[in-house]
């Protein structure tokens, strides 16, 4: 045993020298404790994400009688607050020096943050006032948002930094994906099934955050064990000033493949922020099914996500990734588009049908999306031999959650002036055909027109695959 620990010792000591000096340290025996820990980390913030996500909204409108205007603005603005934070969170983590490695102490804090955020947001008690509510809501959406982006930026980074090899970086990225499929599983199915048993009160909705946020804390305190001893690479020392920060913004900025990705990625969230809100508001109102069918349609949803991305990892390498991302974009619009057309007498088999597909669609853009993202930020490590993992992924939340901020408000104040009626006891009132034909156009015409324009930008997309494997070859 203790030459064994002399050993690893040693190969730690040899792996922080190279990191000093610049260099990468290959996954080896560890591998799979990194793809598990790389899988746990999108698993919990993305369970914590979608049950707000999904839930939020409503909960806002149909339980504390919240006008849909100031709900959605509510989260617009908490989105905004989210964004401007992500790329100086990706910049710290990117020059933090800590025993634990550069990323994860901000794993850490963000598993404490986000269940915390959670039960803050559902907890609101009977009898407060709608303002005292509203100031409880907030403080919860601030630390869901902080503990959101303390995840998902350096968890990223650290899937970059744990291999040079590209495909390898692609199979981690599906690991990313599954954990996020799972994720989803826990934050969409999992709560609308709660719900249908504790029913649709405050203490229902209070107990399902409880539920939820335990099985995210879990999560990422295993990720965080388990991402101990993951490669990693350390700062250069000096390099915290702000004009460095400030000018490792702007060269990150100037990365083009970068930039096309990252304006890519604004209209998919987009798209799916307002497809994926506007699904609880549907399946209550226009195909007037319990929240049991809007856990239901998620589950298919994951399965067809899960089940298929062996294929997308494979079609990935085949193929160019940029065309699997557009094909995966389409289909999800397409998708959404056939929501026109589906009503109350919608039967069970068309719904989940839709669902499926959809979940093959999303594993599809999660997936080459980010392998694409990976690329460019590689990249530019070849290029400007700087390490900036932190900052692209500060970028990219950014305009993500610019885009989801737009979405949640447009989607609030055209609900409020399509005569959209709020409620504090959590059943559905009857809404107008106004407020039905809005709810409608959210969920099918607003994502298509989304995934049309994200797929116009990322055409211009043309960073070469097999140009950056010579280049790693030759690095």
């Amino acid at each position: 045993m203790a030459t064994d620990a002399k050993a690893d010792s040693h190969q730690d000591a040899h792996a922080a020298a190279k990191a000093v000096a610049g260099g990468e340290v290959s996954p080896d025996s560890r591998t799979w404790a990194i793809r598990i820990g790389s899988m746990l980390v999108p698993l919990g913030h993305a369970a914590a994400q979608n049950v707000v996500t999904v839930l939020g909204l409503r909960f806002l409108t149909d339980n504390l009688a919240i006008s849909a205007t100031v709900a959605g603005f509510m989260f617009a603005a908490t989105k905004v607050y989210d964004a401007l934070t992500d790329p100086l969170i990706g910049t710290w983590s990117d020059r933090s020096r800590t025993r634990w490695g550069r990323r994860l102490p901000f794993l850490f804090a963000g598993g404490i943050a986000m269940p915390l955020g959670l039960a803050l947001l559902f907890g609101t008690p009977d009898g407060m006032s709608i303002l005292a509510a509203q100031a409880l809501v907030m403080l919860g959406l601030l630390f869901h948002a902080t503990g959101f982006t303390l995840l998902t930026i350096p968890g990223f980074a650290m899937v970059i930094e744990a291999s040079t090899d590209p495909y390898e970086r692609t199979k981690l990225m599906s690991f990313r994906t599954y954990g996020n499929a799972i994720g989803t599983l826990i934050g969409t199915t999992l709560p609308a099934w709660l719900l249908t048993i504790f029913g649709s009160g405050r203490d229902a909705h209070l107990l399902m955050s409880v539920i939820v946020g335990s099985i995210v804390f879990a999560a990422i305190m295993l990720a965080v064990r388990l991402l101990l001893r993951a490669p990693r690479t350390v700062p250069p020392a000096g390099s915290r000033s702000a004009l460095k920060i400030i000018r490792q913004w702007k060269l990150t900025w100037d990365n083009l493949p970068f930039r096309v990705l990252a304006i890519t990625h604004v209209f998919l969230l987009f798209g799916t922020a307002i497809g994926t809100a506007s699904l609880a508001y549907f399946t209550r109102y226009v195909l007037q099914s319990g929240d049991f069918a809007l856990g239901t349609y998620f589950a298919a949803a994951t399965v067809g996500t899960v089940g298929t991305m062996p294929i997308w990892v494979r079609l990935s390498k085949s193929f160019d990734k940029k065309y699997c991302y557009m094909v995966a974009m389409a289909m999800f619009g397409a998708i959404h588009l056939t929501w026109l057309a589906a009503g109350p007498n919608e039967s069970d088999l068309a719904i989940m049908a839709r669902a499926a597909m959809s979940g093959v669609a999303g594993g599809g853009m999660i997936l080459n999306a980010y392998a694409l993202l990976s690329d460019a930020i590689r990249y530019d490590f070849l290029h400007s031999g700087e390490r900036r993992e932190g900052s692209f992924a500060g970028f990219t939340t950014l305009l993500d959650k610019l885009s989801a901020a737009a979405a949640l408000a447009l989607m609030g104040v055209f609900l409020s002036s399509m005569g959209y009626n709020s409620s504090s006891t959590g059943t559905a009132l009857a809404q107008g055909e106004s407020a039905l034909w809005a709810i409608t156009l959210c969920v099918s015409v607003f994502p298509a027109i989304a995934m049309l324009a994200a797929i116009a930008v990322l055409s211009r997309y043309n960073l070469d695959p097999e140009q950056l494997r010579r280049q790693e070859e030759g690095s």
